[in-house]
């Protein structure tokens, strides 16, 4: 297993993964819309490839904070091929998300999504922290932060969804 930065060749690929691993339309439409966004951050955009094939995605973009110019990183979406699940690929890819943000000197990192999966990660729900969901998120319990500077001083409030998320 490789996992590397997305390349332009690989987005084809890169909707095959999401409309298998999620849904034909909205996975994939919220991935092309958010890559042709402002929010988007190429530099964390990952795929994972085994015998040569884009086997899983992740990318992270920006959120914002409501009443603030503060911008949150949160990765989403995450998807591999439902043939290749359990096999490592999410973790490598969420791995991938979490050293990238570090690098880029993040405070923490945001995803909604399964407490189950994400906590392995070190992610915990988001709102204990201070940072409350959006309106568009399914479940309260589902945001979530992995905290990647425990000195840092954590944003608090409400979270804002790109405008991808609420179409």
């Amino acid at each position: 297993m490789t996992v590397r930065r997305a390349r332009a060749a690989d987005w084809e690929a890169i909707l095959e993964i999401h409309r298998r691993a999620f849904d034909p339309e909205d996975v994939p439409r919220l991935v092309q819309e958010l890559r042709a966004s402002s929010v988007y951050v190429p530099e964390l955009s990952f795929v994972a490839v085994s015998e040569d094939r884009v086997v899983g995605h992740v990318m992270n973009t920006w959120s914002g904070l409501e009443g603030s110019t503060t911008c949150l990183l949160q990765l989403t979406p995450l998807g591999v091929l439902p043939e290749r699940q359990r096999e490592g690929f999410g973790s490598a890819l969420v791995h991938a998300s979490l050293g990238g943000a570090r690098a880029l000197g993040e405070p923490l990192l945001l995803v909604e999504g399964s407490p189950a999966y994400y906590g392995r990660f070190g992610f915990v729900r988001a709102d204990e922290l201070g940072l409350l969901p959006p309106p568009e998120a399914l479940y309260d319990w589902a945001l979530q932060v992995a905290v990647l500077d425990d000195q840092a001083e954590l944003p608090q409030g409400r979270v804002i969804y790109p405008e991808p998320f609420r179409r």
